[in-house]
């Protein structure tokens, strides 16, 4: 009996944690995590100890399936990989043909590292679209502050910070591998902890000051920060003389953000508002922790991130240690959205242009198309048809907000094929269905919010029969379609990434992580920001010319008391959606036993003097109603929520007849409006109302 140990990074989230996997006779037996990584320290959660059940479960998908018996059918058959190779280029080549090649789209979910590979493949094809749901993730963030500052404001330096804000973010569910050890360092040497969110999370317990804000109104609160530092003389007068632009505006600006106005929109005291601004201001450094999710669904999230980053700068927080970094990946261009790999920059002017949602949200060139623009684009031709989809880990229809419409979606498509572990409400419309390799059975690096370093996945077993590292799909793929200038090997592909740092992929596997030093100032060293003034732009001017403020705005949600009252009548509480559960990431993992059995039900999280009032007990389940509709959900007492608000989780669809549209929360969840700079959806602040099963 052959036992080996391999160390390697867990791929079940965008944590990466370090973990060392026990393989005997070519079978993973164990998983442990890596006290050497620089990030986790050895710590894993429940979704990477699980390793072992995902790849060992009796339901994964271990060999190519064809549908059968049209698009309604739910029944698929065995095939050959050559025979699935041929019908999914066969079926491209001809759209391409009929309708150009940016009407085929390919999609990835949010964990799989596919970004660099499936770009490539798109822009050897002729396509501009790569679709993410980065707009309700991480890029309204990397927009926001890269148009404000020239970085993105994704690398808080918790471990040095003398106080920090986590806004909208509870990384103890969300990024517990990423961040728990740095933020748990600075809290130890003393640092101060300021929590904004509207539900008391473990971290709002711990916190000095926790802001519990009527869910939509984080720029109100943003501005108002800014009033009080501006009006206290509490800024950093020598940053913001020489090095931001339009400071005296924001001053004009923001005058009229009071503390007790704020009071009135965001629920906040006034009081606990100016203690909380004043801390962040004279408490050097400090550093913003913007949640990835809480502030990149909104209507006005590109303006919210704006207003963080006006707030670290004036507050001479940027770039310096214990505030927020600016990190450069080693591989520098070649990095998971580096423009090396991004279709839209490879591939001729006039085809970039079509980039879907660019026509409406211009600054979108800098993040992939939002899947917002991609179903219009199906199902009413604007501003053309698209044909075709390629699905990689990505359960479309459970993931993304008013999944009926998604769904519809899907269902016009001429050719779907998608690539995953397990059937989900997304497979099952699909017309081939390919399966891929485990991260434990495959070899890749990443460096998509690693700070500076850059991590080697080492496969630890070969794949389960019939199953393919996606790589090595594309690769295939693109030979049979004739594809010019694709890699013709998984080892080329990955020694491309990595030769920025002069290193091939073999001699990667042998140190697992290169980092490079963190540079702080560069502006200082470089006499200027990478933003059009070279200054951190308060006031930018430009953005004038997308039809965008110069300023942040805030924005009344659509949907609540301000802005509808009428509706609010009708839906007299405030739904915010999507908290993280750690067992879970999004929509998988749903069938793995060991999770499932901690947290089986969506709960809806509401207070206890709410439910009483409407006679519904802690554990009932009852209907949410919202203006799309309704789903089940089980009633969960929580007192650390307003009364007036509630919660509810997304992802929730396995182990129930159609659960896609009875438990999935994203069934009575809106798509409009968006946000009109990063095309973020509004889903954080709905309304709705409670009411009893019959």
């Amino acid at each position: 009996m052959a036992t080996t140990f391999v160390k390697t990074i867990c791929f079940e989230c965008h944590c990466r944690c370090g973990v060392i996997l026990e393989v005997v006779d070519g079978k993973i037996t164990g998983i442990q995590g890596d006290k050497d990584h620089p990030f986790s320290h050895g710590y894993t959660c429940p979704k990477g100890r699980a390793c072992m059940e995902i790849v060992y479960h009796p339901d994964r998908i271990t060999s190519p399936l064809m549908k059968v018996g049209g698009k309604e059918s739910k029944r698929f058959e065995k095939i050959s990989w050559e025979k699935a190779l041929d019908v999914i280029a066969e079926n491209l080549l001809n759209i391409r043909e009929k309708w150009g090649a940016e009407s085929v789209v390919f999609g990835s979910g949010t964990t799989r590292g596919m970004a660099p590979y499936l770009n490539k493949f798109l822009a050897c094809f002729g396509s501009p679209n790569f679709m993410a749901p980065s707009n309700m993730s991480g890029g309204p963030i990397v927009l926001g502050s890269t148009a404000t500052a020239g970085f993105s404001l994704v690398e808080p330096d918790y471990a040095q910070s003398k106080c920090m804000i986590l806004w909208a973010h509870n990384p103890e569910a969300s990024w517990p591998g990423l961040y728990l050890y740095d933020i748990n360092q600075g809290l130890k040497k003393g640092a101060k902890l300021i929590v904004v969110d509207p539900r008391k999370t473990n971290f709002a317990k711990k916190a000095d000051i926790w802001l519990q804000i009527r869910p939509g109104t984080d720029v109100a609160l943003l501005l108002t920060f800014l009033h009080i530092i501006i009006k206290r003389n509490l800024y950093d007068a020598e940053f913001v003389q020489q090095w931001t632009n339009g400071f005296d505006k924001l001053v004009e600006y923001v005058e009229d953000f009071t503390p007790e106005k704020c009071e009135s929109i965001t629920w906040i005291p006034a009081s606990k508002i100016i203690e909380a601004a004043t801390v962040f201001a004279t408490t050097k450094p400090a550093c913003i922790g913007a949640g990835m999710g809480g502030v990149c669904q909104a209507n006005d999230a590109f303006d919210l991130v704006r207003g963080l980053t006006i707030l670290s700068a004036i507050t001479g927080n940027l770039e310096v240690p214990g505030g927020n970094l600016n990190c450069t990946p080693p591989t520098g261009k070649r990095s998971c959205y580096g423009p090396d790999f991004d279709a839209a920059r490879n591939v001729s002017k006039d085809v970039a242009k079509k980039k879907l949602g660019v026509d409406k949200y211009p600054l979108l060139m800098q993040i992939p198309c939002p899947p917002q623009v991609v179903w219009p684009a199906i199902i009413e031709g604007k501003p053309y048809h698209v044909k075709a989809i390629g699905l990689f880990a990505n359960n479309s229809v459970c993931a993304y907000p008013n999944s009926a419409f998604v769904r519809e979606a899907l269902m016009k498509l001429d050719f779907l094929f998608a690539v995953d572990y397990f059937h989900t409400p997304t497979t099952e419309l699909a017309d081939i269905i390919l399966p891929p390799a485990h991260w434990s059975e495959r070899d890749d690096i990443e460096d998509l919010l690693m700070k500076n370093h850059v991590f080697c996945q080492k496969k630890a077993v070969e794949p389960i029969p019939e199953c393919r590292d996606e790589k090595q799909i594309l690769i295939d793929l693109a030979e049979k379609m004739n594809l010019q200038g694709y890699w013709k090997s998984v080892e080329e592909m990955l020694n491309y990434r990595l030769e920025p740092i002069q290193m091939t992929f073999e001699e990667f596997k042998k140190i697992g992580v290169y980092s490079t030093p963190i540079e702080y100032k560069r502006y200082e060293k470089k006499g200027t920001f990478k933003t059009p003034s070279g200054k951190v732009e308060i006031f930018a001017e430009y953005l004038t010319m997308f039809n965008l403020s110069p300023l942040p705005v805030f924005r009344e949600p659509d949907e609540g008391p301000v802005a509808s009252p009428d509706l609010y009548k009708d839906y007299p509480l405030i739904l915010t959606t999507g908290g993280r559960i750690i067992e879970y990431y999004h929509s998988s993992h749903r069938n793995i036993p060991s999770l499932r059995k901690k947290h089986p039900d969506p709960e809806l999280q509401i207070h206890p003097e709410t439910a009483q009032k409407l006679n519904i007990a802690d554990g009932e389940w009852v209907y949410i109603k919202t203006p799309r509709g309704k789903i089940e959900i089980k009633a969960k007492y929580f007192e650390g929520i307003d009364p007036r608000v509630v919660h509810a989780p997304h992802g929730f669809w396995y182990g129930v007849d159609d659960g896609w549209k009875r438990i999935n929360i994203n069934m009575i969840t809106n798509d409009n409006p968006l946000c009109p700079a990063s095309a973020s959806v509004p889903i954080k602040a709905l309304l709705c109302r409670i009411e009893k099963m019959k």
